[in-house]
């Protein structure tokens, strides 16, 4: 009967102890919810943007063509410059492709910083470009100081609705410059007043320190 009894006064006692560790519901210890909220005014921090794309547009893994990539930058002018450095024998019906992965890969890159940044979609390149004038260019390694054998560049204001060019009309461009023996050709401006409208981004410089950043 004693045993039981200092068996039954053991329990209480271990049971008192682990009752006393224990974190009630209602504790004031709580682990916070993230915080997905969108806010305003975000800063960008373009110099973790350069090192996001630079990982990703160099990953041959991803992008078996990828060479190198290089990004500019003019914030005041809300200017931005993506170059794309590509292996020459890039498949012309691959160029399409590495344009838009490049325009949208860009997009969600920044937009992994600021919530209020729509990501990319099928049908759409991102919200950045809303705010943002973009120039891009395909780059072919072995000529990348003869603008005009670079596989594709273009330049869009911001806030423009811009269409790349279709698949098959670029292919042909590209086939027909290889029997022609010369450089493919850009597709022309339909309307050259709103071209300049569009506030084409070709003279961004690179970016510098205090503000600004590029990817070498």
């Amino acid at each position: 009967m004693r045993k039981l009894f200092l068996l039954i006064a053991c329990m209480v006692f271990l049971s008192g102890c682990t009752q006393s560790n224990i974190v009630q519901p209602d504790s004031e210890t709580k682990i916070a919810d993230p915080d997905f909220d969108v806010r305003e005014g975000i800063e960008i921090d373009w110099t973790q943007v350069s090192t996001d794309a630079e990982e990703n547009f160099e990953d041959q893994n991803a992008f078996p063509y990828a060479r190198n990539f290089q990004f500019y930058l003019e914030p005041n002018k809300k200017e931005i410059m993506l170059m794309w450095v590509v292996a020459d024998d890039l498949p012309g019906d691959e160029i399409l492709h590495y344009a838009e992965d490049l325009i949208k890969g860009f997009n969600d890159t920044v937009a992994t910083q600021d919530f209020s940044i729509e990501r990319s979609t099928k049908n759409s390149y991102g919200g950045l470009w809303k705010n943002y004038s973009l120039s891009f260019s395909i780059v072919p390694e072995s000529s990348q100081d003869d603008e005009e054998s670079w596989f594709m560049s273009a330049s869009f204001g911001a806030g423009v609705e811009f269409v790349l060019p279709d698949a098959r009309e670029l292919q042909n461009r590209i086939n027909a410059a290889e029997e022609g023996g010369g450089a493919v050709d850009e597709p022309e401006e339909e309307d050259d007043e709103a071209a300049d409208d569009a506030g084409q981004a070709d003279g961004a410089e690179p970016a510098e320190e205090g503000g600004e950043a590029a990817a070498e």
